[in-house]
């Protein structure tokens, strides 16, 4: 992945847009990579490119909803909503042979993953890095797409090129502690490093003192008070 590209991720996630939410930074980067997938497909599509046009537009005004979203200026229904109106226009597209059904099964499973992670990012989880939306090198090759015989190179768009996976050097034991701790935090409003090593025993008061100043570091809780006396409260 190119390193503009990394820092840009970086920055988005930190972002007070997207900070904590990167279930809705993968619908917004998911929704635009569909919008160019469908104006690709709609080149050389004869009769058929404007509605495909169409639909591509569409994608790419999710996108933008999706960020409106992340600013709380749109409900998530209205957003749902509309990925199900796209879900629709692809099935169709599908059907008339606008394009190939192997294109539709593809838009449409991806679709699907974006409502289900919409709904899920009502949730926001903390435990996330620019390295799960890495780009990978894609090889020249030739996929048939378009309905007809037409075909696309993959090296110019690729759907299944945003990864969803856990930040590198973090286990799935700390994930689930820091997780916990967090939770803590929320439900209790204010706690010290014992009271929370009273709850979580498989681990030192280092080492969650250590997770605790992650947790800093991301905006997700504050600190109040000096060494000993700190106490730990929701962001």
């Amino acid at each position: 992945m190119p390193d503009n590209s990394k820092k840009f991720h970086e920055f988005a996630l930190q972002s007070i847009l997207f900070k904590g939410r990167s279930d809705w930074y993968f619908c917004y980067l998911k929704t635009e990579k569909i919008a160019h997938v469908l104006v690709v497909l709609a080149q050389g599509s004869g009769a058929a490119a404007d509605d495909i046009t169409e639909a591509a537009r569409r994608a790419a005004s999710l996108s933008g909803e999706i960020a409106h979203l992340a600013a709380g200026e749109v409900d998530a229904p209205i957003v749902l909503a509309d990925i199900f109106a796209l879900l629709g226009t692809v099935r169709m597209l599908s059907t008339c042979k606008s394009i190939s059904s192997e294109a539709g099964a593809l838009l449409m499973r991806e679709l699907e993953q974006i409502a289900e992670r919409l709904v899920r990012g009502s949730h926001p989880s903390p435990f996330v890095s620019a390295e799960d939306f890495e780009v990978p090198l894609i090889q020249e090759k030739q996929t048939p797409l378009l309905g007809h015989g037409m075909s696309y190179g993959t090296s110019d768009v690729r759907l299944g090129a945003i990864k969803d996976k856990r930040p590198q050097g973090q286990n799935k034991r700390q994930s689930d502690r820091m997780s916990l701790i967090l939770d803590l935090v929320r439900k209790r409003k204010s706690l010290s490093i014992k009271e929370i090593a009273s709850v979580i025993r498989d681990c030192s008061e280092k080492t969650i003192q250590r997770e605790l100043n992650i947790l800093i570091e991301r905006g997700l809780i504050r600190r109040e008070g000096e060494r000993r006396w700190s106490l730990y409260l929701p962001a």
